[in-house]
């Protein structure tokens, strides 16, 4: 009994908390002139670091004296805001957008295949059930974070409607997404995205993949799409599965990729960073000709079977490995989006691969 009533305390608690912080976000929106407080980096649940005291929680402190322990919280309340409300926060603060890398210009995301979870349009129809999934199509923008688009393209191609996964609409036109910051937790965004320098479908479009990047700005790069340029793969598949996995050695033979691939296993690929920047790596089949490789650059690992350098099938051939390049853009020689190389190939190419936890 005790143990009921205790239960029966938090609950009414939690309550009477997540109503005062719906009050005090709507007292931020009600304030004129607003405060230009970032309310994206407020929601990635940070602290002021240790002897820098924030400028963020000092204005947020004196305009609604709200303390460092309760402002996090606030923009996980938005999805209890009404649409006016929602359309008066987007239109009149802009912090609640993480800083765009070029112009501040937005773009909608389109949400159709995108549904609550447990509405009945989650649910598939009775002979779409066996239907396959085809993988969302991701490329990478001109943003330098191949890191964490080459793994989710790679977690996208290892289980097709993986990043759909990580994106649910609420009833107030806002998108919540799933990252692990470090824990499980689904992040309150907008459905619109910056109009450039942002990752998208094949011609660049906004996409799921778009709100999936948004959230790790919001997040992991605290409020800026420029903090989220430059890092490693490892820290993407934290992000995305909640599981390190750090950098290994690439693999003497193919057939140690093959065996990851073939447990549903994400793999990407990482090149060094050179003094030259991109190389280039001679062709088995004319040594007179190469193909270019992005140094500092991650690759998606995609499959392992005989086939020609030109990716057509060859039964007599050697095993070789299709990596394919998230940046996409222009095909020419000696450059190419997809990859096909042999083992020895591999090795003089990339320095690590990532391998991630079983997604099928």
């Amino acid at each position: 009994m005790p143990t009921e009533r205790r239960r029966v305390r938090r609950h009414r608690s939690l309550a009477a908390r997540r109503a005062e912080d719906l009050r005090l976000l709507r007292t931020l929106l009600a304030v004129d002139p607003l405060p230009r407080a970032d309310l994206g980096a407020l929601s990635a649940e940070l602290r002021p670091a240790r002897g820098r005291p924030s400028s963020l929680t000092g204005r947020l402190r004196s305009r609604l004296r709200i303390d460092g322990r309760r402002g996090p919280r606030l923009l996980a309340a938005a999805h209890d805001l009404s649409a006016a409300e929602v359309a008066r926060a987007l239109d009149t603060v802009p912090a609640l957008e993480p800083v765009p890398r070029g112009p501040a210009r937005w773009v909608p995301v389109p949400l159709r295949g995108l549904t609550a979870p447990g509405s009945a349009a989650a649910r598939p129809a009775e002979g779409a059930r066996n239907r396959p999934v085809r993988p969302l199509s991701i490329r990478q923008g001109r943003l330098s974070d191949c890191w964490f688009i080459a793994v989710l393209a790679a977690c996208e191609h290892m289980r097709p409607g993986f990043t759909a996964s990580l994106v649910r609409p609420t009833d107030n036109g806002l998108v919540e997404v799933r990252l692990h910051t470090p824990g499980a937790r689904w992040v309150t965004l907008s459905p619109r995205v910056p109009a450039a320098h942002r990752a998208g479908d094949r011609r660049l479009r906004p996409n799921a993949a778009s709100l999936v990047e948004k959230a790790a700005a919001l997040t992991y790069g605290r409020g800026s799409y420029r903090r989220i340029q430059g890092d490693f793969a490892g820290v993407a598949l934290g992000l995305l599965t909640g599981r390190w996995c750090p950098a290994r050695p690439v693999p003497l033979r193919l057939s140690r990729i093959e065996h990851w691939l073939a447990a549903g296993r994400p793999v990407v690929a990482s090149t060094l960073v050179r003094p030259g920047g991109s190389f280039r790596v001679p062709r088995e089949d004319d040594p007179h000709r190469s193909v270019a490789v992005m140094d500092g650059h991650v690759y998606v690992v995609r499959r392992v079977a005989r086939l020609s350098e030109d990716g057509s099938p060859d039964p007599h051939g050697p095993l070789r490995v299709h990596v394919h390049n998230p940046l996409g853009g222009t095909e020419g020689e000696p450059r190419r989006t997809d990859l096909f190389l042999s083992a020895a190939q591999l090795r003089r190419t990339f320095i690590s691969v990532n391998v991630g936890p079983r997604l099928r």
